[in-house]
C-alpha cells in the first residue's frame, strides 16, 4: 500500500523512528522532531511496534472492518429493480428510505441507465 502524498512518514520512516528509540537510546521528543512528527505519533508508532512485531509500522488499508448500515442484498435488488423501471432517483430514495446520494452510488456501481 502507498502512504498518501501528505504523510510525514512511510514505514521506513516509522521502523526508522522505532529504531532509534529502542536501539540507539534517543529519547522519543527527539526521535519524534528529527521524523517532523508529533511527541503522540512516536509513542503510537513504538506501541504498535512493541504489539505487532516488525509488522506494526507498515501501512494500513483506512477501510471500515465492517459497515452496519450497508444495504442488504435485498434492498439493493429493490433499488435496482425500480431504477430499472425507469423510476427517478429522488422517488427511489423516497421508496427506500435512503439518501439519494446513496441511491446513486449503487447505480453507478451497477451500470444502471441513468
Amino acid at each position: 500500500m502507498n502512504s498518501h502524498k501528505h504523510a510525514r512518514l512511510t514505514a521506513k520512516g516509522r521502523a526508522l523512528l522505532v529504531s532509534r528509540v529502542l536501539n540507539e537510546g534517543w529519547t522519543m521528543s527527539a526521535a519524534s522532531e528529527a521524523a517532523g512528527v508529533s511527541k503522540r505519533t512516536g509513542f503510537k508508532w513504538l506501541a504498535r511496534f512493541k504489539a505487532e512485531g516488525a509488522a506494526g509500522p507498515a501501512d494500513r488499508s483506512s477501510r471500515p472492518k465492517r459497515s452496519p448500515r450497508a444495504l442488504t442484498a435485498q434492498k439493493q435488488a429493490q433499488l435496482e429493480d425500480l431504477r430499472r423501471r425507469r423510476w427517478p432517483l429522488w422517488r427511489i430514495a423516497e421508496q427506500a428510505g435512503c439518501g439519494v446520494a446513496t441511491v446513486s452510488r449503487c447505480m453507478k456501481r451497477w451500470d444502471c441507465p441513468d
